[in-house]
């Protein structure tokens, strides 16, 4: 809710400051179209909300254009910037709905799939990232068990926690780990993934034989 508050008053500041369109210190003054209906919005105000739209057939244009481009540049923060999306997608619902025209409403839509398709490939970049990490850890862990480890899961999460279990390759011996080897299995996981959290477990025959926090 402290959120939702704080972007309101971003939005009706930055509205009133940037689409009013001001010539004078008077009009300034004014409340802008994309505020009168911002303000609508949040009241619920249906009629109120048709009415500016009715009224203001080209302004509305010049707005919704105006919001989209904002929220589109960068300089806007995330919570500002879908906020504005937002309203703009529901002016041109109106809009659409008053001149039969849904060519505004087209716009806001492309606009919203573009930033849904980039935080898709960037999700996707960093699962490819982890994925790769992974890997590398694997084959280093196994390298430094000189052949007497398997890495037998290694999982991380998006949130960069990690759990790694590493059995050996003869079974029914117990094994140790020396304190040399653990930390360097410890630097082999924070190298490719700095920030990790987590932990190493090594298990042979089902007992833990050693483990280590990742921190």
């Amino acid at each position: 809710m402290e959120n939702k508050k704080i972007f309101r008053v971003l939005a009706v500041l930055f509205l009133a400051l940037v689409f009013s369109g001001i010539n004078s210190i008077s009009s300034a003054e004014e409340e802008s179209i994309g505020q009168k209906f911002e303000e609508a919005l949040e009241s619920n105000n249906e009629a109120e909300m048709t009415a500016i739209v009715k009224n203001n057939k080209d302004g509305v244009q010049e707005e919704i254009k105006a919001m989209v481009e904002y929220a589109m540049s960068g300089n806007a923060e995330p919570g500002l910037r879908d906020y504005l999306l937002n309203v703009a997608g529901v002016m041109a619902t109106v809009y659409d709905k008053e001149f039969k025209d849904d060519r505004l409403q087209k716009f806001v839509i492309a606009n919203i799939n573009s930033l849904e398709k980039k935080a898709e490939k960037k999700t996707e970049k960093k699962t490819k990232k982890k994925a790769h990490s992974a890997d590398k850890i694997k084959e280093e862990l196994v390298n430094l068990g000189k052949g007497d480890w398997l890495v037998t899961s290694i999982k991380v999460d998006n949130v960069n926690d990690i759990k790694i279990e590493i059995g050996f390759k003869e079974t029914g011996v117990a094994k140790n780990v020396s304190f040399g080897d653990s930390k360097k299995a410890k630097e082999i996981v924070l190298k490719h993934i700095p920030n990790a959290k987590g932990r190493i477990d090594w298990i042979s025959g089902g007992m833990a034989m050693k483990a280590v926090l990742l921190e």
